[in-house]
């Protein structure tokens, strides 16, 4: 972003005619810090570029649905005072696999990465191939850390391979992989059990035959139930019913909420024992465990002694919690833009990044809307 010169002296302009004038100099915001641009899709990859370079000390950075360039990534990586904490290039058809795979490789903006979103769809896949996702996979510093609370890799041509040979993922929490139509629940499954057990939310919209459209929704609803919430998410059996030990209890993963297609949604009712149908504003849904979550009750301390909120399973029918998650189900899709899990949209206002909550416009941006 440049000014220009004038090219009347500002001498000749009488004092109360004097406008904004554009001088020769570049412009920058280096008090700025998070920066969201989704959806900005009238601005060209010229104007583009410069403006973000503009921003040098940038922790979140939403550029999904922008015209966003090879070039402005470049230019990001070559950059020594941004560091990104956040960052979000979904659905952008400029983008070329050689560029994603060099910021996130090289770049050392990306370095400390704790929130990523790639994600792509079947109107817009994500420009990537399969070679480079398996070396992003284990080479990028952000992922061989395993410090990514929020991935997403929707629409990637992943493969069970490539998740066997992922670094484990000990602290993320909510992990995308929709429109992957050749990997395998499974493969999935596994993943989670043995790699990255603390998955809270992961989506699955036409994520392997068993839940395409063109698959025996019987078959998928069984799948979705004997290969994900019967392995990942049952507490284990136990004769003892004394409040410590099921106080104690926990299941092989955290994993409480699986984003699924409505066609999907719409076969599985009213849920099964504790799982239940929420269905957002617009499109999106999800399989939510009612009886599971984040709780902090008197007398919950954690492994260092320190009162906390702990995640629970077996939540009674009482509990605030759980009688909160079955109302917005019942609601059936009447519900707040700001309900819903795994967000599209990047929260900049407090800098909870991907894993922001906000309401209205940009809440259905982030939970409503499938795109």
């Amino acid at each position: 972003m440049y000014l220009m010169v004038p090219e009347q002296s500002t001498q000749d302009i009488p004092e109360r005619g004097r406008g904004v004038r554009f001088e020769d100099e570049e412009i920058y915001f280096p008090r700025l810090n998070r920066l969201c641009l989704r959806s900005v899709s009238s601005v060209s990859s010229t104007i583009l570029t410069p403006f973000v370079l503009a921003f040098p000390s940038l922790t979140h950075l939403d550029l999904s649905g922008t015209r966003c360039a090879p070039e402005l990534l470049d230019g990001l990586a070559e950059s020594y005072t941004i560091h990104l904490v956040s960052l979000s290039l979904g659905r952008c058809p400029r983008l070329t696999s050689e560029s994603v795979k060099n910021i996130l490789i090289n770049g050392q903006c990306t370095y400390d990465l704790e929130h990523l979103s790639l994600f792509g769809d079947v109107t817009c896949p994500f420009p990537f191939e399969e070679d480079d996702v398996e070396t992003i996979l284990l080479e990028a510093p952000c992922i061989t850390h395993g410090r990514l609370t929020y991935l997403d890799l929707s629409s990637h041509p992943i493969t069970s391979s490539h998740l066997a040979a992922c670094p484990p993922q000990p602290m993320l929490r909510s992990f995308g992989l929709s429109f992957i139509t050749n990997l395998e629940l499974s493969s999935i499954a596994d993943f989670l059990l043995k790699k990255a057990s603390n998955v809270e939310i992961i989506t699955l919209v036409s994520t392997s035959l068993q839940l395409a459209p063109t698959a025996p929704i019987r078959q998928s609803t069984l799948a979705v139930h004997s290969t994900l919430i019967q392995q990942l998410c049952t507490l284990p059996f136990t004769l003892r019913t004394d409040p410590e030990t099921l106080k104690r209890q926990q299941a092989a993963t955290k994993l409480r909420v699986i984003e699924l297609s409505p066609h999907i949604l719409s076969a599985l009712g009213t849920g099964a024992g504790s799982w239940r149908v929420v269905r957002s504003k617009d499109a999106r849904g999800w399989y939510v465990d009612s009886g599971c979550g984040w709780t902090a009750e008197s007398g919950d301390v954690g492994v260092d002694g320190v009162e906390k909120a702990l995640f629970k399973r077996g939540l009674l029918s009482e509990h605030p919690l759980r009688k909160g998650l079955e109302a917005l189900a019942e609601s059936g899709g009447n519900v707040s833009t700001a309900v819903g899990w795994h967000a599209r949209k990047m929260e900049v206002l407090h800098g909870d990044g991907l894993l922001g909550r906000e309401d209205g416009l940009y809440g259905a941006m982030s939970f409503a809307f499938a795109g």
